[in-house]
């Protein structure tokens, strides 16, 4: 799928009017490369890397784990030795010789999948953030490296790729995450993929609507506004608004061409709760 040739965006662009709520998005970890050894083999691929690395057998697992976005945690855990299995491929992984979308899609499925295993260890939280350190402290083996969730994000896939689609795709364990899909990312379709999830992302209610006369989206885009407006962002845009339309569904778009005055952009409150799935019928 691809951005639309005429952006609705640029066309009401100058009577939008974003507003800032006030979590601030300096709350959130900086955007900073990994330097050393693997930023050396980060920066390698993504110039020269060619070979590819399949994650079939996480889309295998991801379909029968996920519903609606949200994760089965009972279909892992009784599945348990496959995601491992599949994590100790991505611990052995070489980084640098892989081509750089290849890379884009096996950090982003690291970071899915070993967060899934951080749940799986800690079977009996009611969310991600009751497990101690589960972002900067606790440590997994990406590449022959011991990385954390934090490392993964804003050391590598933020400050090297640049692309602020990648909200969409990482899933941290709650309900106010973007959405889990039920496949993994692929380096020959990851910039289809991308495209096709954010826009699933903007086309659901709690992610996008219009409440009380106002637009309301993830409070991920108030955290990580910069990444979005950035001038080496790719694909980037002027404002938030302006992002969040170039992906709205026709009705969000329609209302904004509704309205007389400027249109304000609110954000919703996050619900950690975490992201399990009612149980199988």
């Amino acid at each position: 799928m691809s951005r639309p040739a005429n952006s609705p965006s640029q066309v009401i662009a100058l009577c939008l009017l974003a507003s800032v709520i006030t979590v601030a998005a300096s709350c959130a970890p900086k955007s900073k490369a990994a330097e050393g050894p693997i930023g050396d083999q980060i920066a390698a691929a993504i110039a020269t890397g060619t070979k590819t690395f399949s994650h079939d057998d996480l889309t295998t697992l991801l379909a029968q784990g996920v519903r609606g976005g949200l994760a089965d945690y009972d279909v892992f855990a009784a599945r348990r030795a496959e995601l491992d299995s599949y994590l100790e491929r991505v611990a052995q992984a070489d980084l640098a010789s892989l081509s750089g979308p290849h890379l884009k899609a096996l950090i982003i499925n690291a970071y899915n999948a070993y967060t899934i295993q951080s749940i799986l260890d800690h079977p009996d939280v009611e969310s991600i953030r009751e497990i101690s350190g589960v972002w900067d402290t606790r440590t997994h083996r990406f590449g022959g490296f011991d990385v954390t969730l934090d490392n993964l994000e804003h050391n590598l896939l933020r400050p090297y790729y640049n692309d602020p689609r990648i909200h969409m795709a990482v899933n941290c364990a709650s309900m106010s995450c973007a959405p889990l899909p039920p496949w993994a990312f692929t380096g020959e379709a990851i910039d289809d993929q991308l495209e096709e999830w954010t826009t699933t992302f903007f086309a659901t209610p709690k992610f996008l609507d219009v409440q009380d006369g106002e637009l309301r989206t993830s409070r991920l885009l108030d955290w990580y506004g910069d990444d979005f407006t950035a001038e080496n962002a790719s694909p980037r845009a002027e404002t938030l608004l302006e992002f969040v339309l170039d992906y709205a569904p026709e009705r969000i778009q329609d209302w904004v061409y509704e309205q007389e005055n400027a249109v304000k952009l609110g954000f919703f409150e996050y619900d950690w709760a975490l992201n399990r799935a009612a149980p199988a019928s």
